[in-house]
């Protein structure tokens, strides 16, 4: 499926990389990655307690990482900006960060690299694929 056919996921962009779709740097990919202007509110995939905020040193640049009450690791990567602190209980839907471009980002098109990366893993570190916390 080539990035134009890829499906627009809410108000919060258009999918680029499926999960695990292929990028240059990953033959599969842990999460998704979805493009849109930088600055676009970004939304919490399910209720739970933010875990950590700030810059990482893992290419993902500004991120956001939430425990679910089920008790996934949900990885909000490329931000902008966050709006929440560690410890900061969030509902589905809440809007958590915004789009950016930090880290390691690019573009498939080589156009502008803001974009989101989300990565959910569970409890023993398996990934699980973000879209279906989307439905």
């Amino acid at each position: 499926m080539s990035p134009n056919n890829y499906p627009k996921l809410k108000n919060i962009g258009n999918l680029t990389t499926p999960y695990l779709g292929r990028t240059k740097d990953e033959a599969q990919h842990k999460g998704i990655d979805i493009a849109n202007r930088s600055g676009t509110p970004i939304p919490a995939f399910a209720s739970g307690v933010v875990a950590s905020v700030g810059p990482t040193n893992n290419g993902m640049g500004n991120m956001v990482t939430l425990k679910d009450e089920g008790g996934n690791i949900h990885q909000y990567g490329h931000l902008q900006s966050a709006i929440v602190k560690p410890g900061t209980i969030v509902k589905k839907g809440q809007t958590i960060a915004k789009m950016g471009k930090s880290g390691n980002s690019y573009s498939p098109s080589g156009g502008d690299p803001t974009h989101l990366d989300v990565r959910i893993s569970d409890a023993y570190g398996r990934f699980k694929n973000p879209m279906s916390y989307l439905k």
